[in-house]
């Protein structure tokens, strides 16, 4: 199993507690590495942790002035975003040629369990796999293509990596960005789903537990035309509630993260699970009880209005 993941100095104990999560569940793991450069402390950091749990790693140094072409995040929503996301891009140039496939992840995620079924996914005939986000369809409308495809989260991707060598993906998602750099908002994110959304493969929702699944409201996700839903996603709403309480791979999508002020994710505590497996974060513990109880209720009290608001609202447009 070949695992690729991005990080820099700043992610370093996050990229450590996935990768200890994914080995303690799976076997035979190769991880390739993409930065744009380690301090000495942090390669020895990671590689302690990859190398104890039977795992090998591989360093893959990015070059900087690529990546300097990239749009970056103008909003506050979106500052955490670095620019090791668009490492993935680069996949197919960066990795030995006999690579022909790999398993991106982020490293705000825990995996839970084996992802053996998951890495013996057949792509033939497709770029990629991976999870629909419920309800982002209207990304399309941004992005220029039709919302019936919906729009993936790439925090969890399959990379068929012979067919983007073959058919020259990353010349098609650098021309993507150059074109149509204004119209980018969530990074790498968009410019696979501009480019690839007819060669993606959709997986199950158990293949990444977003942070949306957990929000109240994940019933009433759909993507609408004119009032009308084009992606009602039942099928994967049925998976995700199957898996929801013990996830495969869990992916803290959205902030407040475990490791931030206010965390409100049920499912929090995996992250410190994971965290205290490792060598070098063992030490680390889940936020103050009362401070997160005060959090979380008054996140779930501002989801039952916005829920009541949301129901009132298809009630009048249905009536008019």
């Amino acid at each position: 199993m070949v695992i690729v993941c991005a990080t820099d100095d700043n992610f370093v104990q996050h990229c450590c507690v996935m990768l200890v999560s994914l080995l303690m569940n799976n076997d035979d793991v190769t991880v390739f590495l993409l930065t744009e450069g380690l301090t000495p402390e942090n390669e020895q950091i990671i590689s302690e942790e990859v190398t104890a749990r039977g795992g090998k790693v591989h360093f893959c140094n990015v070059d900087p002035t690529v990546i300097d072409r990239f749009p970056m995040p103008s909003g506050a929503e979106l500052a955490h975003i670095s620019r090791a996301t668009y490492y993935r891009l680069l996949i197919p140039d960066l990795l030995p040629k006999e690579v022909d496939k790999v398993l991106y992840l982020d490293c705000d995620i825990v995996v839970n369990h084996s992802v053996a079924t998951l890495w013996n996914t057949d792509l033939t005939g497709y770029a990629i796999a991976a999870v629909a986000q419920v309800g982002f369809g209207h990304e399309a409308i941004r992005l220029g293509y039709p919302v019936e495809y919906g729009y993936f989260n790439a925090g969890v991707t399959l990379i068929n990596v012979d067919y983007f060598r073959q058919y020259d993906v990353s010349r098609q998602l650098m021309d993507y960005i150059a074109k149509n750099y204004n119209s980018i908002k969530y990074h790498d994110q968009d410019t696979l789903n501009a480019v690839l959304y007819k060669q993606c493969l959709h997986l199950a929702a158990q293949w990444n537990m977003t942070s949306n699944v957990y929000d109240p409201d994940y019933s009433l996700q759909y993507d609408r035309i004119d009032g009308q839903v084009v992606n009602d996603y039942a099928a994967d709403k049925c998976n995700a509630l199957e898996h929801k309480a013990d996830p495969t791979i869990l992916h803290y999508a959205s902030h407040p993260k475990p490791w931030q002020h206010n965390c409100v994710h049920p499912l929090y505590n995996l992250y410190y699970h994971y965290a205290r497996q490792t060598q070098h974060f063992r030490h680390l513990h889940p936020q103050n009880a009362i401070t997160r109880g005060w959090a979380v209720m008054t996140y779930r009290a501002r989801k039952h209005v916005s829920t009541i608001k949301q129901r009132l609202r298809r009630y009048l447009i249905a009536k008019a």
